[in-house]
């Protein structure tokens, strides 16, 4: 008969350099946690330090545009992958009914008017005709069947609703395993036609070195394909934020003394009206 012996084994202890090197990273999150607001902004008004600058600078702006161009007040809009609901501002004063549509709730609503619905842009919670108008911004490349989609938008809205949105034409793989696709103008356009969309304006952001500098930073603050560890590191943002901000300075400044030639904006924005 044999008899089995453990021993008791000390943990090792962490060597002087390893918990210096562990300070350090404390010291520099807590750092980027309490600067990361006031320097990358908080979206959609981030700042020339935040990677995506010059796409949400235009989204703003072309948004902000369309919704100037809506008649009426009291309208119900639908916002398909709305999250945090960030260009609710933009529509605040012709909306009566804000339906946020997105697989999780959200709780950062702060106006009644904000109505939180679980869903997906395939199977959207709402009744025929029940929208004057929907926005679909930075969805469409997650979504798994396109025409399923667009087949549910002109669902839900009323003859004449109209339908914003945005989507990339130019960027890194994001939000993955759910990035399926990018678009061209030319490509976005056919869907809408297909769907039955008229009235359609397509606008890009940009030249290709805005575009340029974009997918450098955007490709700097995110992580490796690894699902396991979140998609941006905000850590990264703000520690990268100076050189971030000389690339949007750099692209932005080539961009406005060279002729745009329509072919590289990093992203899409679109108008259309449902007949």
């Amino acid at each position: 008969m044999t008899q089995s012996m453990t021993f008791a084994v000390s943990p090792k202890r962490p060597t002087p350099s390893a918990e210096r090197r562990s300070m350090l990273r404390y010291v520099a999150a807590g750092i980027a946690n309490r600067l990361s607001r006031p320097v990358l902004g908080e979206h959609p008004r981030n700042t020339i330090f935040s990677f995506n600058y010059s796409t949400v600078r235009h989204i703003n702006r072309f948004l902000g545009n369309a919704a100037n161009s809506v008649k009426g007040s009291g309208l119900t809009l639908v916002d398909v992958g709305a999250g945090r609901c960030p260009y609710f501002d933009l529509f605040a004063e012709r909306t009566g009914k804000y339906v946020a549509i997105d697989p999780e709730t959200e709780s950062t609503a702060t106006d009644a008017r904000i109505e939180r619905r679980v869903g997906f842009a395939e199977q959207i919670p709402a009744a025929d005709g029940e929208a004057d108008g929907v926005l679909f911004n930075q969805v469409l490349e997650h979504v798994a069947d396109p025409d399923l989609a667009l087949a549910e938008v002109s669902r839900i809205l009323k003859p004449g609703g109209f339908f914003f949105g945005s989507v990339p034409h130019i960027s890194p793989v994001h939000l993955e395993p759910y990035d399926y696709r990018r678009y061209t103008d030319l490509g976005l356009r056919q869907l809408l036609e297909k769907h039955g969309f008229n009235n359609i304006r397509i606008e890009g952001n940009g030249g290709v070195y805005s575009t340029a500098a974009f997918l450098i930073a955007m490709d700097l603050v995110l992580t490796g394909r690894n699902t396991d560890k979140p998609m941006f590191s905000m850590l990264k943002a703000f520690w990268l934020s100076p050189i971030v901000g000389l690339l949007n300075a750099a692209g932005l400044a080539l961009d406005a003394i060279s002729p745009n030639r329509g072919r590289s904006p990093a992203n899409l924005c679109w108008t259309a009206v449902r007949p």
